[in-house]
């Protein structure tokens, strides 16, 4: 994953260079802020769900100071949200769109439904979850999102 990491990184501080040169002709910090979001933020974030689960606290705590760094430098707002929660919001829009979309080409990865007699605690979804039998499991996308899924949801029914 390191590899990985170290090629997004490389490839957006090209792209770090690039908006300082057009910072130095000129372009207004708006622009700035739109191109950082259309070029490297997207490379950052291009199928976060597939990897983001992968990464360890110093190749996260990396692309996070990539992120300082461009809103040190005035090309990203400081009011934007963080990288996690962008690739946590990810994670879910895709998890949704996964279990509301019976066609969707992930549907068929999703375990089977269990039918519950019985009525404990609410759910977020009918889905059994899956056994864990290495570490890579809770770092696949299903296993992690089923889990925040039941994790929510007892959080909010605890309120």
């Amino acid at each position: 994953m390191t590899t990985h990491i170290d090629h997004i990184i490389t490839s957006c501080a090209r792209v770090l260079y690039g908006l300082r040169t057009l910072r130095s002709h000129g372009m207004p910090p708006p622009a700035l802020h739109a191109v950082f979001q259309s070029t490297a933020l997207a490379k950052v974030t291009y199928a976060s769900p597939a990897w983001w689960g992968f990464t360890n606290a110093a190749d996260r705590n990396r692309l996070e100071a990539f992120i300082r760094r461009a809103v040190r430098h005035g090309y990203y707002a400081h009011t934007t949200p963080t990288l996690s929660s962008l690739c946590d919001k990810a994670d879910e829009t895709l998890f949704d769109s996964i279990i509301t979309n019976s066609t969707h080409p992930l549907h068929i990865l999703l375990p089977p439904k269990v039918e519950k007699r019985y009525s404990t605690c609410p759910h977020g979804h009918r889905y059994q979850l899956p056994r864990k039998t290495s570490a890579l499991d809770e770092n696949n996308f299903f296993y992690r999102l089923l889990l925040v899924y039941c994790d929510m949801l007892s959080f909010n029914s605890a309120d």
